[in-house]
This record gives C-alpha cells, structure tokens and sequence, in this order.
C-alpha cells in the first residue's frame, strides 16, 4: 500500500505567522515530515499589510528551499461570517456570489502561479433556505460553481468543495452526498470534494460511510478531531477514516487543520502527524493477509 502524503493548513498557526512569518511554518512541517503545506492568499485583515505578489514570491521561494509541495490555497470566505460586510462572499445571493467568483479567480491565479493543484471553496448562504427558496438558491450556486470551474480549468487548477457543519455555513449543502448532487449538476469535470473531519462529525450518519459517498470525487481532506483539535485529542474514529481511504486507494493529501492551536503550535504540529502515521501503520496491517495472526493462509 502507498503510504499517505500529509500537509498542515498554515493560516490554523495564526495570521501573524502565515502572513508575516511564514517560514516559521515551513520550518516547522519540514522538521516534522509533512509533504505539503495548505496556504490562504493574505486577504481581509493582513490584505493591507502584505501585498499578493510579494507573498508569492515568498512562498515561491520557500517551498523550494524546505522541500514541500502546496496541497491546496484556500479561497476563506469573508471575514466572522458577516453578511452585512463588504468582503462577504456567499453562492447563494446573486450580489454575494459574484464576490465570491471574484475573490476565487484571484486565489486560482495565486495556486496556479503556486503550483498548487486545488483551490478549496464552500457554500456560504446569505439568508435561511427553505423550501421556497431552495431552487433559486441551487441554481445560484451551480451557475457560480460553473464559471469558477471553468476559469480554473484554463489555469490547470481544480476545485474542491468542502461540505461544512450547519453552525457554521447554515443548513443547506451540509452533506457529501448534497455536495455530490451540486457538482452533478454543474457538469464540470474539475469540481472535486473536500472532506473536514470535523464538519462530518456533526453532519453525517458515519465516517466510513463518508468516505464511500464521496470515493471518486474525493480530492482533498482536513483532518481535525471531534472538538477542533489536532488529530487524536479527540473522538473521532480515525483508524476506521485511514481504513476507508486506503480501500478506495485514495491518493490526495491527508491536511491537518486543527484550531486553535492547542498546547502549542509546535506539540500540535508533531502530534497530529505522528498519531495519524500511527494509525496507518495499523491500518495496514488490519488490511493485510497477516491480520490477525501474523501469518497469511495459503496453500
């Protein structure tokens, strides 16, 4: 079995850091053997501070130095979940939603310039959806869904779509098979899923059957525990995660968001990959002829 690559999502270390220091970041994955790092384009506070190209260059430069590939650019969605500020972005409003095809073109040129394979993005909802109005709301949201996916497909990136927790992005595409459904309907070869952990934790019947919903579509994961921690400080069944993605042969990266960031930046960074290489090598040997006995039947 090929073993699985893993990135950390750099902004979880804080803005200050991500944005001002970012190679403490990079020092840190590559001290603790991660393959790639998950970066946000520097917007809403820091947009101010740190201009787009500069920190291209930057992590341009970084990246090679420290040996890591860009798992993904994160296209964050509006600054607290503010429907009233200017920088929010949702699919579901026609004005919202052509903030946020605008604000995502941006983030495909920065991964395309990065090398980054996907840019990650959600459905935020601009007001309750109901049965009224859920037809419009869909029909939105596969239209915007559309042009981002075909600016991306010119810039050689792809899309994956992360289904998120109804706390945090309303009740509407808060599952893998709703977010299937959603990119059926665009058409659109370069749409893929993203999986967060912790969103399915609270909106799925089960994390095996997670994973078997999602199978093909299946790009991109955020591994973060059942209360927001790094991997293991939780209650989430990982062992049983790492033993469906193995089965369907999954070939993407396994990208630890934890926040906040507790102990420390340090503990969580190498915790979260050493309890999850744990269990793969588990994983592998529950797999194998070998287990239970250590010995394979054959004749």
């Amino acid at each position: 079995m090929e073993n699985l690559k893993y990135s950390f999502f750099q902004l979880t270390f804080g803005e200050e850091e991500a944005f001002l220091q970012p190679e403490k970041t990079y020092q840190r994955l590559s001290k603790y053997g991660y393959d790639a790092i998950e970066i946000a384009p520097p917007k809403g506070h820091f947009s101010s501070e740190v201009e787009m190209d500069d920190y291209l260059k930057t992590h341009k430069k970084l990246k090679n130095n420290y040996n890591l590939e860009v798992s993904a650019v994160n296209e964050c969605w509006g600054e607290e979940w503010d429907p009233f500020s200017p920088a929010y972005k949702t699919l579901t409003e026609p004005e919202t939603a052509q903030k946020a095809i605008s604000e995502t073109k941006s983030t495909i040129d920065f991964a395309s310039e990065l090398g980054a394979p996907f840019v990650t993005v959600a459905v935020a909802i601009h007001d309750e959806i109901n049965e009224n109005n859920v037809q419009k709301c869909t029909e939105i949201a596969v239209k915007s869904l559309q042009q981002m996916a075909e600016y991306a497909s010119k810039k050689n990136v792809s899309l994956v779509f992360e289904a998120t927790n109804f706390l945090e992005m309303g009740k509407y595409v808060n599952t893998i098979a709703n977010h299937k459904r959603i990119i059926e309907l665009t058409g659109k070869e370069n749409i893929g899923i993203q999986i967060d952990w912790f969103h399915v934790n609270i909106e799925e019947l089960n994390v095996y059957e997670a994973v078997m919903d999602a199978r093909d579509l299946l790009w991109h994961l955020h591994f973060r525990d059942s209360n927001s921690l790094t991997p293991g400080y939780g209650s989430i069944d990982f062992k049983t995660i790492l033993r469906a993605l193995k089965k369907i042969n999954y070939k993407g990266y396994c990208t630890i968001e934890s926040a906040p960031m507790i102990p420390d930046p340090e503990v969580a960074a190498r915790d979260g990959i050493e309890y999850l290489k744990m269990m793969e090598r588990i994983v592998e040997f529950q797999l194998s002829p070998e287990f239970p006995n250590g010995y394979k039947i054959k004749m």
